[in-house]
Protein backbone atom coordinates (compact mmCIF):
# COMPACT_ATOMS: atom_id res chain seq x y z
CA UNK A 1 0.00 0.00 0.00
CA UNK A 2 3.08 2.61 0.86
CA UNK A 3 2.63 5.95 0.94
CA UNK A 4 0.28 6.37 -2.00
CA UNK A 5 -2.68 6.07 0.23
CA UNK A 6 -5.37 7.24 -1.23
CA UNK A 7 -7.22 10.00 0.24
CA UNK A 8 -10.68 9.23 -0.05
CA UNK A 9 -9.80 5.59 1.85
CA UNK A 10 -8.66 7.68 4.49
CA UNK A 11 -12.11 10.12 4.47
CA UNK A 12 -14.40 7.03 3.80
CA UNK A 13 -12.95 5.22 6.91
CA UNK A 14 -13.26 8.39 8.96
CA UNK A 15 -16.77 8.38 7.47
CA UNK A 16 -17.95 5.21 9.09
CA UNK A 17 -15.47 4.64 12.14
CA UNK A 18 -17.27 4.92 15.71
CA UNK A 19 -14.26 7.54 16.21
CA UNK A 20 -12.05 9.38 14.75
CA UNK A 21 -9.02 7.32 12.74
CA UNK A 22 -5.60 9.05 13.53
CA UNK A 23 -4.48 9.68 9.60
CA UNK A 24 -0.90 9.17 11.37
CA UNK A 25 -1.42 5.85 12.75
CA UNK A 26 -3.18 4.75 9.00
CA UNK A 27 0.06 5.87 7.19
CA UNK A 28 1.81 4.07 9.71
CA UNK A 29 0.33 0.89 9.33
CA UNK A 30 -0.18 1.55 4.95
CA UNK A 31 4.15 1.91 5.01
CA UNK A 32 4.40 -1.49 6.83
CA UNK A 33 2.01 -3.16 4.85
CA UNK A 34 3.69 -5.17 1.59
CA UNK A 35 1.59 -5.68 -1.06
CA UNK A 36 2.64 -9.66 -0.54
CA UNK A 37 0.71 -9.34 2.66
CA UNK A 38 -2.36 -9.47 1.25
CA UNK A 39 -1.88 -12.71 -0.26
CA UNK A 40 -0.82 -14.50 3.12
CA UNK A 41 -3.76 -14.82 5.37
CA UNK A 42 -2.69 -14.53 8.83
CA UNK A 43 -0.98 -11.18 8.35
CA UNK A 44 -4.24 -10.45 6.23
CA UNK A 45 -6.51 -11.08 9.58
CA UNK A 46 -3.45 -9.24 11.47
CA UNK A 47 -4.34 -6.29 8.95
CA UNK A 48 -7.90 -6.57 9.10
CA UNK A 49 -7.93 -6.89 12.64
CA UNK A 50 -5.87 -3.50 12.92
CA UNK A 51 -7.94 -1.33 10.67
CA UNK A 52 -11.21 -2.58 12.83
CA UNK A 53 -9.39 -1.67 15.87
CA UNK A 54 -8.58 1.91 14.47
CA UNK A 55 -11.43 2.81 13.41
CA UNK A 56 -13.37 1.29 16.45
CA UNK A 57 -15.19 -1.14 15.03
CA UNK A 58 -16.17 -4.80 15.93
CA UNK A 59 -14.98 -7.52 13.23
CA UNK A 60 -16.80 -10.74 13.74
CA UNK A 61 -15.40 -13.88 12.19
CA UNK A 62 -17.92 -14.22 9.59
CA UNK A 63 -17.70 -10.84 8.44
CA UNK A 64 -13.36 -11.74 8.16
CA UNK A 65 -13.89 -14.52 6.04
CA UNK A 66 -16.05 -13.15 3.82
CA UNK A 67 -13.33 -9.96 3.14
CA UNK A 68 -10.42 -12.82 3.13
CA UNK A 69 -12.54 -14.72 0.44
CA UNK A 70 -13.28 -11.12 -1.74
CA UNK A 71 -9.10 -10.84 -1.36
CA UNK A 72 -8.45 -14.64 -2.69
CA UNK A 73 -11.47 -13.87 -5.49
CA UNK A 74 -9.44 -10.66 -6.22
CA UNK A 75 -12.68 -8.71 -5.68
CA UNK A 76 -11.01 -5.87 -3.74
CA UNK A 77 -8.88 -3.95 -5.57
CA UNK A 78 -5.50 -2.86 -3.99
CA UNK A 79 -5.33 0.25 -5.98
CA UNK A 80 -8.70 1.19 -4.60
CA UNK A 81 -9.06 0.57 -1.13
CA UNK A 82 -12.84 2.18 -1.13
CA UNK A 83 -15.16 -1.42 -1.45
CA UNK A 84 -12.74 -1.97 1.66
CA UNK A 85 -13.47 0.56 3.65
CA UNK A 86 -17.14 -0.23 2.68
CA UNK A 87 -17.19 -3.61 4.42
CA UNK A 88 -15.44 -2.31 7.46
CA UNK A 89 -19.04 0.03 8.39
Amino acid sequence: MNNNLSKRFLERLQGKAAEKVDEGKLRSLASQVKRSDFEDEAKLRQILQTLATMSGKKLNAEKEDKIIEMFRNKEINLNDMSSLSKLLK
